[in-house]
């Protein structure tokens, strides 16, 4: 059997190990020398991974059984339609379904319109007049959305990224003098996040185990958003702070979004994840992606018994599939830039890959180029590190003096998964459902 993979960043060097595991040839398209990607694919496209005729002259070319795409921007450019036009089976939702990540006004409206649990107070604006009025009538704190991808690294938080109404509509002034077009002014809500993926095909869905990215760039979540930090899973026993009965709640609010999609003509074909915020009132949807998250996949995929390329066969051809996992607990850290987050500045890394394996962690390539020895880093995430075990402490016992096996300039946050922050969690989640 052929696969085709579209991308490069770790998420996609862990999808296409997933895929390998039926021993497959793999064919594979991403914007840089991913040195994971490269050395396991037959062959590697160095290109535009969000042009469409790029990934359609591929496909004609290799002529793969199943395409799998991993970040958003193909999706959004239109590249399962293109594919799909052409006779290739793509597992990945086409650009109108993907209309759930690339439009948040959508998601709202279409939450809105369907009347389905868990939507957050939402206002969207074109002009920086119409918003900055709202923002002075308002009474509670917000948060500041453009309505397009961001990578993850666009929404502003009062209390975060902001202090006041004054310094949020000078943010808001910023957003459309660069020439973002719609801005959404949601309330802030208060609890802890999660996020719960799902591959989907029509009714059928299969839920993956929940995970929680640590998106700030400074350790105890402070400083700007980013792409992700790094996450934690706790495999089918899931988050110890987030209620059980919120994760069957958050399952029911991506079904429901699904089938609101096809009841709309837009049927779901693909990876789903929903991130999600455990509030007082139960579980609120801060974001719904159209594609697996990036560092998340890499946690549930390396717990996952199954491959990537068994799920996508089976539910493309409408079959069921039980999804079952490693009853262990991992912890995902990246290495970035020096400066990742407000002006990250690329350097070179020599990497011991064999000390790592020997001290039980795994690596993922993810933003860079190999060059000889070294990898050379870009502007965005560098290396996801994972580590797990049968405890929290022993997965995160597993990072001590990783230090010595990597050589360069990098920054990582050193309390992900730290289990005094895990206690935190659990303490404030406690206190926040007895109020």
């Amino acid at each position: 059997m052929r696969v085709l993979l579209i991308g490069g960043g770790g998420r996609e060097h862990a999808m296409a190990l997933s895929i390998l595991k039926e021993g497959p040839e793999l064919f594979s398209i991403s914007p840089n020398k991913n040195p994971g990607i490269f050395r396991i694919s037959k062959r590697n496209l160095i290109g535009n991974e969000n042009d469409t005729q790029v990934a359609l002259n591929y496909a004609l070319k290799v002529r793969p059984d199943i395409v799998f795409i991993g970040p958003e921007g193909p999706l959004a450019s239109g590249t399962t339609d293109i594919l799909t036009a052409h006779g290739f089976k793509v597992f990945a939702p086409s650009s109108k379904a993907a209309k759930l990540e690339t439009s948040k006004t959508f998601l709202r409206n279409l939450m809105n319109e369907k009347g389905i649990a868990g939507n957050i107070e939402s206002f969207s604006f074109i002009d920086y007049r119409g918003a900055s009025e709202f923002i002075d009538k308002i009474d509670y704190e917000f948060v500041i959305k453009p309505d397009g991808l961001t990578g993850g690294k666009g929404v502003m938080v009062q209390g975060f990224h902001f202090k006041n109404k004054e310094e949020g509509k000078n943010i808001l002034r910023r957003y459309f003098e660069q020439g973002i077009n719609k801005i959404l002014i949601e309330r802030k809500e208060s609890g802890e996040e999660f996020s719960l993926q799902a591959f989907v095909n029509g009714n059928n869905i299969e839920f993956l185990p929940t995970v929680q990215d640590y998106k700030r760039a400074g350790e105890h979540d402070e400083g700007p958003n980013t792409g992700g930090m790094g996450a934690i899973c706790f495999s089918t026993r899931q988050l110890p702070f987030v209620p059980e009965g919120y994760i069957k709640s958050a399952g029911d609010i991506l079904r429901k979004i699904v089938s609101a999609m096809s009841d709309d003509g837009n049927d779901y074909v693909g990876p789903i994840y929903g991130q999600f915020m455990a509030t007082r009132e139960g579980p609120k949807v801060i974001e719904i992606n159209s594609r697996l998250g990036d560092p998340e996949a890499i946690n549930v995929l390396s717990l996952m018994n199954q491959s990537l390329l068994e799920v996508g066969v089976l539910m493309m051809e409408g079959k069921g599939i039980k999804l079952d996992f490693r009853p262990r607990i991992n912890v995902l850290r990246y290495l970035v830039p020096i400066g990742y987050g407000d002006n990250p500045r690329p350097s070179k890394l020599a990497i011991d890959e064999i000390g790592l394996l020997m001290k039980g962690l795994k690596l993922f390539y993810a933003s860079v180029n190999s060059r000889g020895r070294y990898v050379m880093q870009t502007r965005s995430r560098s290396l996801g590190i994972l580590s797990e075990g049968i405890t929290i402490e022993e997965a995160v016992q597993n990072f001590r003096d990783m230090e010595d096996m990597i050589e360069g300039e990098y920054y990582m946050r050193r309390d992900i998964g730290d289990p005094s922050v895990i206690a935190k969690k659990n303490e404030y989640m406690a206190t926040l459902l007895k109020k």
